[in-house]
Formats: C-alpha cells, sequence, structure tokens
C-alpha cells in the first residue's frame, strides 16, 4: 500500500513568515488523510537532511515529496536520502515552492498558497504512479581521446591525465601546438614560446598520455555503455591504422585565420593579415624604424554574408600589433578602420592605451567600406612582366603607393591615405570539421564550429553523451579562453572516468513492444541517435546513455508504444486532475 510523506522546509523561517505551512499541511492532509506532513528546516544542510531522514525513518512512508527551494541543486540531496532509509530517488520528488513566493511580500498570499498546493498535489499523484525499479547502470571505459593538439587539447590531455586517466591526443599535424605556432606574443606583451614549449614537453613526457602525430580519426563506433571504438589512421607514407577503444571524447580540433580576399590582397606586398605582420615583424622580414604609416581594416570578410559572426579576437589582435609598432618606432601613424571595436572586459584598457598613444581610430558602416587602390608600377615595369631589381638590388618604387579612400565620420568627409602597410583582420574560421561531425553523431552551427548541447548551462557539453567541446573548435577564442575552456571539458569527462559504472537517467525512453508496430519513426525523431532498430531479434532498443528523456519518441509514435519512464499516461493524467482539482 503506496504511504506517502510530504516534506516543507522552513528555510530559516523565511517560508514561514510568508506562507502559512500549518494552513498548507492541513489542506494536504485533508485531500489525503493517510499522509504525514511535517516540516524540516533547511533542507538543503546537512542538519536538515538529518532531521528529514530521522522523520522518514519514524513514519516509514515509501514515497517522499520534499517542498524547497531550486529542485536543480538536490540530485545528490535525494541519492544520499535514499541511501539512508532505502527510499528509491525515484519515488523522492522535490517541487519548487519559493519561486511563486520571489514577487515578494505584496504578493497575493492566497493565490500564491493556492499554487504552491497544486504544485505539491501533482507530485503527489505523480508519485502514486511512479516506477520504483532501480536505475540501470552502465559501463565506463575510464579512457579519454582527445582530437587536436592545440593549446586547448593539450591542455585538456594534461587535465585528464595528471588525474591517473590514460589518454589518447590525436593530432593531424606532425608537430603539437595548432595555432600558438603562428602566435609570438599575447596583447599584454609575454611571449608564448616558453608556453608552447612547456605543454608540448609536458604533454610528450606524460606516462598517462599517448600522442598521434600525423594521424586523423576515419571511423568511431558508440558500444553498450561509455564506450567507443575509433580508427585513427597515420600519416607515415603506410596508412597504418589503429584502433582506440575510450569512454570520453574531446573535441579540440582548433580553428585558423580565415583566408583574405578583399582589399587588393595578393595583388601588392603590401597588404597583409594580422597574423602575417606578426610573422614577419618577428622573424625581421619587417622593420617597424622604416616605416611611416599602417592601416588596419577591421573585419575584412566577416559580419557579413558568407561569415556573419564576430570573431572577438581580431581587435585584440589589431590592438596587439598597433601597440607593438608604436613601441618599435612612436613616429608612426597608425590608422585602424573599424565598425565595432570588441575588446571586452580588461581588453578595454589597451584601447585606452591606443588612443592615448596617437592611433588614429576611423569608424566605418558595411554601406561605405574603405576602398584599396593597389601601387602602379611603372609602365616599362609592367610590360616586362616583373618588378625588376634597380642598381642596388632594391624593387624600384611604384609610381604611385598603396591608397585607401574612405569617410571619416567625425570630420564628415572623404579621406586619402597612402600607408606603406595595410592590415587586414579576417576573423576565425574552423577546421573542416564535418567529417567528424557525422561520426560522432553530433551538430554544427551555421557558422561551421560544433554545436554545444546549451549555451548558457552546458557550454562545452554536445548533445551526446561523453563527447565534449573546447577551444576555438567551438568558436573564436583567445588563448586564456581556449585554456579554461578545455579545463571545463577536462572537468566535465573527469565526473564521468571517475566511477567504474554509471547510473543511468531516471527519466529515459521505454518501449512497449507488444504495441510496437516496427514503423522506426521514433528511430529518426530521435535527436540523440539514441533508438535503433535491432535486426536480428526485430525490436527498437534504446541505448539509456545517450536517451535524454526529451519526449520526442513518445510524442511521434502513432501506437502509444513508446514512453518516457516517470512520464506514464497514468501520471500525466493525475498530474493533470490533482491541477485542476
Amino acid at each position: 500500500m503506496p504511504s506517502l510523506a510530504v516534506a516543507l522546509c522552513t528555510c530559516g523561517g523565511a517560508l514561514a513568515a510568508i506562507l502559512d505551512l500549518e494552513q498548507l499541511g492541513a489542506n494536504l492532509a485533508q485531500w489525503d488523510p493517510a499522509m504525514q506532513v511535517f516540516q524540516i528546516d533547511r533542507v538543503c544542510t546537512q542538519t536538515g537532511q538529518d532531521a528529514l531522514v530521522k522523520n522518514i525513518k519514524e513514519g516509514s512512508p515509501n514515497m517522499i515529496v520534499i517542498g524547497a527551494c531550486m529542485p536543480c541543486l538536490y540530485g545528490r540531496i535525494t541519492a544520499a536520502i535514499g541511501k539512508q532509509t532505502g527510499l528509491s530517488p525515484a519515488l523522492i520528488d522535490v517541487v519548487d515552492i519559493c519561486t511563486p513566493i520571489f514577487p515578494g511580500r505584496d504578493a497575493d498570499s492566497r493565490r500564491v498558497s493556492k499554487q504552491i498546493e497544486s504544485s505539491l498535489k501533482m507530485s503527489i499523484g505523480k508519485l502514486r504512479d511512479a516506477d520504483p525499479a532501480p536505475s540501470s547502470y552502465m559501463q565506463i571505459v575510464r579512457k579519454a581521446l582527445v582530437i587536436g593538439g592545440g593549446v586547448a587539447g593539450m591542455t585538456a590531455a594534461l587535465a585528464i591525465a595528471d588525474h591517473g586517466f590514460k589518454v589518447d591526443l590525436v593530432e593531424k599535424d606532425t608537430v603539437l601546438g595548432g595555432q600558438v605556432r603562428h602566435l609570438y606574443r599575447t596583447i599584454d606583451g609575454i611571449g608564448t614560446a616558453d608556453l608552447l614549449e612547456k605543454s608540448v614537453s609536458r604533454v610528450e613526457a606524460h606516462e598517462n598520455i599517448s600522442v598521434h602525430k600525423g594521424s586523423r580519426v576515419i571511423h568511431s563506433q558508440p558500444h553498450e555503455g561509455l564506450s567507443f571504438l575509433t580508427t585513427i589512421e597515420t600519416d607515415d607514407g603506410e596508412g597504418k591504422l589503429k584502433l582506440l577503444d575510450h569512454g570520453v571524447t574531446i573535441l579540440a580540433t582548433g580553428g585558423k585565420e580565415a583566408p583574405a580576399r578583399a582589399y587588393c590582397y595578393g595583388k601588392s606586398e603590401s597588404v597583409l593579415t594580422q597574423h602575417e605582420l606578426e610573422a614577419r615583424l618577428e622573424n625581421g622580414a619587417i622593420d617597424p624604424s622604416g616605416l611611416r604609416s599602417v592601416a588596419m581594416i577591421q573585419c575584412a570578410g566577416s559580419r557579413e554574408e558568407g561569415r556573419n559572426y564576430c570573431s572577438r579576437v581580431c581587435c585584440s589582435s589589431a590592438l596587439k600589433n598597433a601597440l607593438y609598432l608604436k613601441q618599435q618606432n612612436p613616429e608612426i601613424n597608425i590608422y585602424i578602420f573599424y565598425r565595432d571595436i570588441m575588446t571586452y572586459g580588461f581588453l578595454e584598457a589597451y584601447y585606452t592605451r591606443a588612443r592615448r598613444e596617437g592611433i588614429v581610430f576611423i569608424q566605418y558602416t558595411p554601406d561605405s567600406k574603405p576602398e584599396v587602390s593597389p601601387p602602379a608600377w611603372p609602365a616599362a615595369i609592367l610590360q616586362a612582366g616583373i618588378l625588376a631589381a634597380g642598381p642596388t638590388g632594391a624593387v624600384p618604387p611604384p609610381a604611385s603607393p598603396l591608397r585607401i579612400s574612405a569617410r571619416d565620420p567625425i570630420l564628415g568627409r572623404d579621406i586619402v591615405l597612402e600607408p606603406d602597410l595595410l592590415v587586414l583582420s579576417t576573423g576565425i574560421v574552423p577546421e573542416d570539421q564535418r567529417m567528424l561531425a557525422d561520426l560522432f553523431g553530433i551538430e554544427i552551427n551555421e557558422d561551421g564550429f560544433f554545436r554545444e548541447a546549451d549555451y548558457k548551462w552546458q557550454p562545452v557539453n554536445s548533445r551526446k553523451r561523453g563527447i565534449f567541446i573546447c577551444g576555438m573548435a567551438h568558436s573564436p577564442r583567445s588563448i586564456p579562453e581556449s585554456i579554461a575552456m578545455a579545463q571545463a571539458a577536462a572537468i566535465r569527462a573527469l565526473s564521468m572516468l571517475g566511477g567504474e559504472r554509471m547510473e543511468g537517467s531516471k527519466t529515459v525512453a521505454g518501449v512497449r513492444r507488444s504495441l510496437c508496430s516496427l514503423c522506426e519513426r521514433c528511430v529518426s525523431a530521435c535527436p540523440y541517435d539514441a533508438r535503433r532498430r535491432n535486426e536480428e531479434e526485430d525490436i527498437i532498443e534504446i541505448d539509456e546513455l545517450a536517451c535524454q528523456g526529451c519526449g520526442s519518441c513518445a510524442a511521434i509514435c502513432p501506437n502509444s508504444a513508446s514512453v518516457v519512464r516517470g512520464y506514464s499516461d497514468r501520471q500525466v493524467l493525475a498530474m493533470l486532475d490533482a491541477a485542476l482539482d
């Protein structure tokens, strides 16, 4: 016989001051005289949990509803209570009784009390028909696969390996480092070589990390539980194949500087990208002391059709190179054409410093972009088809220099610049990730980056359990941001690798096989690839680890054969009856 108890949290007297808990308990008891109702102070604390466990042991209910705040925080608490009392966590439900009170003391107390009472009755109706069967458990392969050997991939691999788990790090290039190998300093002047050298040496020397350079993933097959078998191909001329077994996957495939196509790029050696400028300054190909003026154009090919997003790091890269040029040659004139300056957070200080040092910022709009005319050499040189060297071996100067025509909104008139260099901020594009997305069954957004499960709450999770995203594979970001995201992905992965097995969700889909007609509509409707048809047994099978309990299968099934545990027809109808009571 179901025996149910309701525990109402007083929240240190805060709820009792607004809500008449005694009357609420009396109303619930009147609705079901066999129900036990008691008050507990601060259920979220250890003291409150001990008091709740004591009441449960004394009253011996086999179902309990807890009225408290923020049910999302009670997962571990209900598991602990179930362990101490012998109750299945599936028979413990937490109802939010705080949110209705949030409007304040001026809210209609009768309406609020009625709303909370209705929510508690709905939970009671749901529990009465709950399935007490214990959750299923799935085995975990306690190894990790990290794809991408850039700063994000190396950071994630080290974070997992330092906790004692084996990691396979797959990098398509023959060296580790990713895009950091093409950066030489940060905006605050710190060199990246030391960070790169330390990270690479730690990864290659770590006993728990196996590095596969010059390799690419060509196949991945999920197995029962949290287990994958992934095939990689090595680029050693023989095309050797290796099989890697792992439980979690971190995608850190990175990004790269977008190709430049406008503003005379490729037609003049005076037109460079920000990465090219930084590299030439580093190797001495460009001497800042010999420059009179430099112009930079932001959003070159970005934030418009074809690449309609902001890469976030372009403005800081432009400021970094502009401030470096000013530091090396204070007399140089620098002009930055921009649409919007994205110096978020503490980067704003560098924008202020750049203006203070005389760097000129000229705003433009998509309708009035700067126009660039390439340098023109003497007709004789052009007819010869080469830029002939002069007597000293130097290339003769063009008859007319590089010209930039633009509208200055402050002056309210057209201006013409003739800089020695034009530097384009072209933005960031992802590596080609379509194949990996198809192999691992995850989504790519409209910009070509891997899509996260939820931008706010699960920014490093994919929609497939056990697969995580970090670094520029997710979106354009700076080195510190990539490192932070890689650490977050590693923490998520470690939370799964920490146990020998993983408990399946209580809210997962099921199949009433006697009603199933094998139409496979549920298979195509599942956004998590958690359902498949077993051809040998001729049944629909569910991967409970992949299933997220979204209910798409139950909604599309024409025979009501697909169900979601915890939301059976009887439970939903009982909740509706309670809500309308």
